[in-house]
């Protein structure tokens, strides 16, 4: 019989990612699929479920109502805050920024000590800027590749390419679904590149690259530039922000 543990959740736009804490088990699963059975199968008793959610209110209230419906337990939702753990947010107005995003920068800057850009490769590209003294700097956002096929696919009467596999491949397609999935990964790749190259400008000596998301490993693999792949930068951050 398993015993308690605490349960930590990220709840991406497209997909639920979880660990139970001492990192024995986890996994992800999509909002289409049965997702109820899909995380923490067999764990019958938990100590404390920990969500940091961007998926919006009705998705969120669904994981929160199964949660007290299973474990009989109220989930803890992490939130923004103006300073944490060294880090201090650079946003005017904290709130309006996705936790994940935040919970990463706490992550980020509490691995490294030092500066760092955090590369988020999910539904959207996002990169974060903390600085030495744990400023938060900033960011970017922009589509990740999935939403810039569909914007293709939407917006053009010719260039249907459907979801695939990201593959690690930026030569010149010679045919569209390669022309189009290449062109997106060296997009991303080269706009993480683009951007390091100005924040080192401006800040000097040595600036840390820690990738995640869903697409992390490959643009993490095709970067021009040393990195680390840090794919449970947000559920590191969850833990540390709700210890």
């Amino acid at each position: 019989m398993s015993t308690a543990a605490v349960l930590d959740m990220d709840m991406g736009n497209t997909r639920i990612k979880w660990r139970l804490g001492n990192a024995a088990s986890a996994g992800s699963c999509r909002y289409g699929d049965d997702w109820q059975a899909l995380i923490a199968p067999g764990q019958r008793a938990l100590a404390r479920v920990r969500i940091a959610s961007v998926a919006g209110a009705e998705r969120t209230d669904q994981v929160r109502a199964y949660c007290r419906r299973r474990w009989q337990l109220e989930p803890e939702l992490a939130a923004c805050a103006r300073r944490c753990l060294g880090v201090v947010h650079g946003y005017r107005q904290p709130h309006t920024m996705g936790v994940d995003r935040w919970l990463a920068l706490l992550a980020g800057y509490h691995r490294r000590r030092r500066a760092c850009l955090i590369v988020d490769c999910g539904s959207a590209v996002t990169i974060d800027i903390v600085d030495n003294d744990g400023l938060h700097r900033g960011g970017y956002i922009v589509p990740g590749m999935h939403l810039m096929r569909r914007a293709l696919f939407r917006d053009t009467d010719a260039v249907k390419v459907v979801d695939s596999d990201l593959t690690l491949q930026v030569d010149p397609g010679d045919n569209t679904a390669d022309a189009v999935n290449r062109g997106a990964l060296l997009m991303v790749v080269g706009f993480v590149a683009e951007v390091h190259r100005r924040q080192l400008a401006q800040l000097g000596g040595l600036l840390d690259v820690l990738v995640s998301g869903g697409d992390g490993a490959g643009v993490s693999a095709l970067l021009p530039l040393d990195n680390a792949l840090c794919p449970d930068l947000v559920l590191d951050g969850l833990a540390l922000a709700l210890p």
